[in-house]
């Protein structure tokens, strides 16, 4: 009815004509992209993921990043591509050589980022800590435990107000006076920081950050988990009074709680670096290597009995901290994990003697075992051609000067093809020269300037400046190295690109709506991921 008031004249289109549509903006856009990707990208990385959905069908999604000639970042999905069982590696081949074929850039991709998927081994030590915090977390995810935590909130945030006056309680509920006794005699308590009602975050195993995210929350909401522990001790109802024994019975000690904050504060470079490097709208690649340095150099042993702690640590033989086949110990669990190779007890507290400082160790010995090529001239180089950066300051001079050799050796070959092929075919007439009478009075040309010198004699930019600006202003004095640097910006630190197409997969593909086709499922997503790179998907009429 409300259509028909607003447009009289307006016809309701049915599910054939709703799908003709989306058919007919695929096929009109579709061509305008591989033309954009055949006329503006010089070189192009791709980033790869395998989504499952509930059904267990599995979907390949392939990303497209490059710099076009404006030398803004651009970010196109190629495909979200069903993949039929089994998911082995040559099955799942045939779907990328298929996309290098019909978008003909198989001559233009530098990199291929993926997810390689190893989560948690270098918290092995904290292993029970951190089940027992995600026991403590899983109890206030139920509602009834959410809702009793943020009741307590509102609570102490209203009566904390007005702490330092005098407060006629007789009027108060019976809660609410209890509340105010236990906030009068806790210290702990910071009232500026009581506007907002917090609840839990999950500690999710594919989510990253999610355990420093979970944990951060955590803290921020002890003293709220005591205090309602401290009410609910006094009711005599008797879910009261079972949840308040368990409650008490998951309350982490108060060692396991100082503990927790420190690996808070080891965890927070990882999770800023996380952040900043899964970004899509600016260049990460080249901020990866300095980054792991920054860290690793934080972590570093500092005496030989915590080297020879890291010496002996085996990350081949080292269990997953969230494998599938641990059985966890609960009083409350009714049965064990019949196929858990692995049990784990997390009812007594965990011994955190010195756990902080194996936590460092670990990832230390972690980062090292998986970045062993970190200090290599060739993965300096995008760094290199980041204005930024571009001083190296992180790694030495004898390191630096052998990645500026690895880029000059890339320069000349860059510069030999670009005068291969700026040499075109000339008439026989013109490919004859001729020596003017004039030649000896015309003044010499200039030597040549190595763009390489003339660029690392510049200054340095601000870390906050974007390199992709700078390099669109000094394109015409560096028209070789630019064609460089736009092969390295372009690239993905990390696979975000691929988990944001899965984010809108997941929102299309629901389990009320699970029965769209593979083939107009891939349209659907193609059309909502690129859209914005045309003025418009559909064909004006």
């Amino acid at each position: 009815m409300l259509f028909k008031e607003l447009d009289p004249g307006f016809i309701m289109p049915c599910q054939k004509s709703i799908r003709n549509i989306i058919d007919d903006a695929f096929d009109y856009i579709s061509p305008q992209l591989k033309t954009l990707m055949k006329n503006k990208a010089t070189s192009v990385s791709l980033t790869l993921d395998l989504w499952t959905f509930k059904s267990c069908q599995g979907y390949l999604g392939i990303t497209c990043t490059f710099i076009h000639s404006q030398w803004k970042l651009k970010e196109l999905t190629l495909t979200i591509e069903y993949i039929c069982y089994s998911h082995t590696a040559e099955h799942i081949l045939e779907t990328p050589e298929s996309v290098l074929e019909e978008w003909e850039i198989r001559d233009k991709v530098y990199t291929i980022t993926t997810d390689n998927g190893i989560v948690g081994k270098g918290m092995i030590p904290a292993q029970v800590l951190i089940m027992r915090a995600k026991r403590l977390i899983d109890f206030f995810m139920r509602l009834k435990q959410s809702e009793r935590l943020e009741i307590i909130q509102k609570k102490f945030s209203d009566i904390a107000k007005n702490i330092n006056k005098e407060i006629n309680i007789d009027g108060l509920e019976e809660e609410d006076e209890e509340i105010y006794n236990l906030l009068k005699n806790n210290s702990e308590f910071d009232v500026s920081q009581t506007s907002d009602y917090l609840n839990v975050i999950a500690d999710i195993t594919t989510r990253w950050n999610s355990s420093f995210l979970a944990w951060q929350r955590l803290l921020k909401l002890k003293d709220y988990i005591n205090l309602l522990i401290s009410i609910l001790s006094t009711k005599l109802n008797p879910d009261f009074k079972k949840n308040c024994k368990r409650l008490k019975q998951i309350m982490l000690q108060e060692q396991e709680w100082n503990t927790i904050k420190d690996l808070v504060s080891i965890l927070k470079p990882f999770a800023e670096a996380t952040n900043y490097l899964g970004g899509n709208k600016y260049c990460t690649y080249t901020i990866i290597v300095p980054t792991l340095i920054k860290i690793i150099n934080r972590l570093k042993p500092s005496t030989a009995d915590d080297e020879k702690y890291v010496s002996e640590i085996n990350f081949k033989n080292l269990e997953n901290i969230f494998d599938d086949q641990i059985s966890i110990e609960d009083d409350e669990e009714e049965k064990p994990n019949p196929i858990a190779i692995r049990r784990l007890k997390i009812n007594n507290p965990a011994n955190t003697k010195d756990l902080v400082k194996k936590i460092k160790l670990t990832l230390y010995a972690a980062m090292k075992h998986y970045w062993k090529n970190l200090i290599a001239s060739e993965v300096f180089l995008s760094s290199l051609l980041d204005p930024r950066i571009k001083d190296l300051s992180f790694v030495s001079v004898k390191e630096r000067f052998d990645a500026e050799e690895l880029l000059n050796d890339e320069y000349n070959q860059e510069k030999l093809k670009s005068l291969s092929s700026s040499t075109s075919i000339q008439d026989d007439d013109e490919s004859q020269e001729y020596d003017s009478i004039f030649a000896n009075f015309k003044t010499p040309a200039s030597k040549e300037i190595n763009e390489i010198t003339k660029y690392l004699s510049l200054k340095k930019i601000n870390f906050e400046s974007d390199p992709l600006v700078w390099w669109h202003e000094q394109e015409e004095n560096f028209p070789i190295l630019s064609k460089i640097a736009k092969k390295y910006l372009a690239v993905y630190a990390c696979s975000t690109s691929s988990e944001r197409l899965f984010s809108d997969a997941g929102n299309l593909l629901t389990a009320k709506r699970n029965r769209i086709s593979p083939k107009f499922f891939k349209k659907i997503m193609f059309l909502k991921r690129n859209g914005i790179h045309v003025d418009s998907i559909h064909k004006q009429l």
